[in-house]
């Protein structure tokens, strides 16, 4: 019965379609500025998603729904997102912790990263904003500001920079100027001046007329499963595992202690292990001008670099994550030497199984992949009365790369107006990140014994190596 069970247990391993891969098609959709379409295929993904996948499906369709106009229908999505994403934040699941770290990472429900969690407050302050509800967009500053504090503040110093997320800051600071409140906006603009000297406003004049435009440009960094093999032995009371990672000139190796009692087969077990690999996307568009009513008015400035921030949460979960898969693998190395005596069906049935699920494992590439890559701003005086606004993008080089699509837009005679331009068609030249480069590679497959002998005796000068991709 124990050898059941357990059989019954490693069959949630089984591995399926990567959450990179399912949303493949939405993501070339979106940033194509093929909306429509986008909505169409994230709402079957939604339909047909597990509890697991849902809420974060709900936060790419939100996101869609707001780069659309469809801002009633982002705010529904965000909203729904955003309650589950903080309940799963207070509580503790026993059985999906002991699914997602022993069996299979992607079992739990998806647990966004705090800097996530602004950005969909920040998201649904937009979605009030655009579709003319003031005072809801006001109270959603009022609760973006609550979580900004609690966010940094809970930061130790020297992660301030990397974890902050000005765009947020700046954004709340626009409405409260709007508001009329010039000493809260002042609070704000000088959070952002500690972070980034010159990006907030010299002064804060709650009177003067003024064009806000936020621009996303390029896609924000996905993870994409990556197969390792390696070498498991005994040494003393320790298992002790070593691998090589991508982008690494030495092997790795990690201690699971307290196995003095397991007795291996052989001296030593291959095994077979994914990890999320972080992969930064590569980029046509690299910054922006704004065009008001066909006059150029200047260069768009970067205001928040959520790639290096999703970069950095990858790189300090980096180690925990390959703790977890180490365990993991400990789990599966058992099914496959110690379900069952070869010499009786049932034994050899567990084996099968056994390599099976050291075949299968698969790594979590779970995140918010409709995010962008940076958001860049513009500010400058506007005149009362209807304007048109655009942006052309240029290259790393400064050629031209495209246009986004012209927005029309009021300025009121006694406020700001606040423009959002999502990314939009010109991007769609950016390198799709679902080439060959970007899939769960295999070039770690077939380890021989020369792999092997590379990787214990070079043991002695193992070291760890962030993966994520340049």
């Amino acid at each position: 019965m124990r050898k059941a069970a357990l059989a019954a247990l490693l069959l949630l391993a089984v591995a399926c379609a990567t959450y990179t891969a399912k949303m493949e098609l939405t993501d070339d959709l979106y940033f194509d500025g093929r909306y429509d379409e986008a909505l169409a295929n994230i709402d079957k993904l939604v339909s047909d998603s597990s509890s697991r996948d849902y809420y974060l499906l709900l936060l790419e369709r939100g996101k869609v729904n707001l780069a659309a106009g469809n801002y009633d229908s982002a705010i529904v999505d965000l909203q729904a997102a955003e309650r589950r994403l903080l309940e799963i934040e207070s509580t503790i699941s026993v059985a999906g912790a002991i699914q997602s770290v022993i069996v299979n990472p992607t079992m739990g429900e998806y647990e966004s990263e705090p800097h996530e969690k602004i950005m969909i407050s920040s998201y649904l302050l937009l979605a009030y904003w655009l579709k003319g509800d003031r005072e809801g967009a006001f109270v959603e500053r009022n609760r973006l500001i609550g979580r900004l504090d609690q966010h940094v503040n809970g930061l130790p110093e020297e992660d301030r920079a990397s974890f902050d997320v000005p765009f947020a800051r700046y954004l709340a600071a626009v409405l409260y100027e709007i508001e009329g409140r010039a000493d809260d906006a002042r609070i704000e603009y000088e959070a952002i001046d500690r972070l980034l000297p010159g990006t907030a406003p010299e002064t804060v004049n709650t009177d003067l007329r003024e064009l806000v435009v936020f621009a996303e440009m390029g896609r924000a960094p996905v993870k994409v499963s990556t197969e390792i093999r390696g070498y498991l032995q005994k040494d003393g009371g320790n298992l002790v595992g070593f691998f090589n990672l991508p982008g690494s000139d030495a092997p790795q190796m990690f201690f699971l202690p307290g196995f003095g009692g397991l007795e291996l087969e052989q001296s030593g077990v291959l095994f077979t292990f994914a990890f999320p690999r972080c992969v930064r996307q590569e980029r046509v568009v690299h910054g922006g001008r704004l065009v008001i009513d066909g006059l150029e008015a200047g260069e768009l400035a970067v205001l928040d670099d959520l790639e290096a921030t999703a970069v950095a949460v990858y790189e300090r979960e980096l180690g925990p994550t390959l703790v977890k898969a180490a365990f993991r693998t400990y789990l599966k190395t058992i099914a496959q030497t110690k379900l069952g005596d070869d010499d009786d069906a049932a034994g050899i049935a567990f084996n099968v199984i056994g390599k099976l699920f050291a075949a299968v494992d698969q790594a979590d590439t779970r995140s918010w992949q409709t995010l962008p890559a940076e958001i860049a701003f513009y500010r400058m005086e506007c005149p009362p009365g209807r304007h048109t606004v655009r942006i052309d993008y240029f290259g790393e080089g400064g050629e031209p790369v495209g246009s986004s699509d012209e927005v029309e837009f009021s300025m009121k005679s006694d406020s700001k107006s606040v423009v959002f331009l999502p990314l939009s068609r010109a991007a769609s030249a950016d390198r799709d990140p679902y080439s060959n480069d970007f899939r769960s590679s295999s070039a770690a497959s077939g380890a021989s014994d020369s792999f092997i002998l590379t990787i214990l005796r070079s043991v002695s000068r193992a070291r760890a190596v962030s993966p994520c991709a340049v």
